[in-house]
């Protein structure tokens, strides 16, 4: 798991000050290129030259707590799903005022991409895949 930290800014959030939930999904995906990074996968280093991209299939998002402008999160992501056409990050947002609980459960589901078109990353990028696979091994231990 990978924690990218961050705190509620003023762009990001409505009239009443309270985060505007469209903005957690760029907080996913600010935590997943942390997650890929921390994994030697960076994406803009490794991914993006070998032209492979994570085209978005799903995302969800489940909302506890309300967070509010200046609040400290910290996203904590891992990759809990893989096969060799797609992967599922999770994510977990925390906030210091909420012992014991998140404000907000999360998930994007990609599919994996070359020149649009998906592939087999097994087959594609063998090296790749058996990295990522390792990842989730070592996770679920």
């Amino acid at each position: 798991m990978v924690t990218w930290k961050t705190s509620v800014r003023w762009s990001e959030v409505d009239a009443a000050g309270i985060i505007y939930h469209a903005h957690v999904f760029d907080w996913f995906s600010e935590t997943r290129i942390a997650w890929l990074r921390h994994h030697q996968l960076d994406y803009y280093d490794v991914l993006r030259p070998l032209g492979v991209e994570l085209l978005v299939k799903d995302a969800r998002a489940s909302f506890s707590h309300a967070l509010e402008l200046g609040d400290a999160v910290e996203v904590s992501g891992t990759l809990s799903q893989l096969s060799p056409t797609r992967c599922t990050f999770s994510y977990r947002i925390a906030n210091p005022r909420l012992v014991g609980s998140y404000a907000v459960n999360g998930s994007t589901e990609h599919a994996f991409v070359v020149e649009g078109r998906a592939k087999r990353l097994d087959r594609y990028a063998p090296e790749m895949f058996k990295q990522l696979f390792a990842s989730v091994e070592e996770s679920q231990h």
